[in-house]
Parts: structure tokens; sequence; C-alpha cells
């Protein structure tokens, strides 16, 4: 949870150096208590974190997971999306949004 306490401020900076339009998008896959998350999971997941200005879902039925290369192995994992929702790369592993913000810079020519 820290981590994503972090993109608050990694988001700004990121739009602020590069000029980019960009948003994450938290997806939880199960709840505090184990079992798939739920509107109410998400909703304090949010709450918890600061209620970022992005959206925070619950993908109970792991649909994103389904449609990209994410294997919930490893926490958190991410995927940069273009602007057209195709994917740019995919990581994991704390600290791995970085990776994604530079691959995004190059795929914007930056």
């Amino acid at each position: 949870m820290t981590e994503a306490v972090s993109f608050l401020g990694a988001q700004d900076d990121f739009e602020e150096q590069t000029g980019l339009d960009f948003s994450f998008i938290y997806a939880l896959y199960e709840g505090s208590s184990g079992m798939p998350a739920t509107a109410n999971d998400a909703s304090s997941f949010a709450e918890a974190i600061g209620d970022p200005d992005f959206p925070v879902l619950a993908d109970r039925a792991e649909k994103i997971a389904g449609a990209t290369p994410l294997t919930q192995m490893t926490h958190p994992e991410m995927c940069a999306l273009t602007p057209e929702l195709e994917i740019i790369g995919c990581y994991s592993g704390h600290g791995s949004y970085q990776d994604c913000f530079n691959d995004i810079r190059s795929h914007a020519g930056i």
C-alpha cells in the first residue's frame, strides 16, 4: 500500500516533467479479507491511500489480468498503455513504475 501512496506525487511529477497527460489506474484483485475485491474494498483502499485522483477498481473477476501479461505472482504489477489502450510494456516489483515511466517517455519520443 505504501507504494500506492507514492503514486500520487509520482503522477504529478511525471506530468510536469514530460507534459504528457497520464494517469494511474489501480485494480484490486482481492480485498483485505483475502476474498475477491468488492467496490467497498476499492473505496476503502482509495481512502487509505489518500483519495487519489486516479481510479481504484475492484477486479474481482480478474478481467485485467486475463487481458494482459500480468501474473499476480509479484506485487505490484502494472502495464503502460498508449492513448489507444495498446500495451507498451508490463512491469512488476516495487519501484517498477520508474521503468514504466521510462518506456512511456521512449514511446512518446522524449
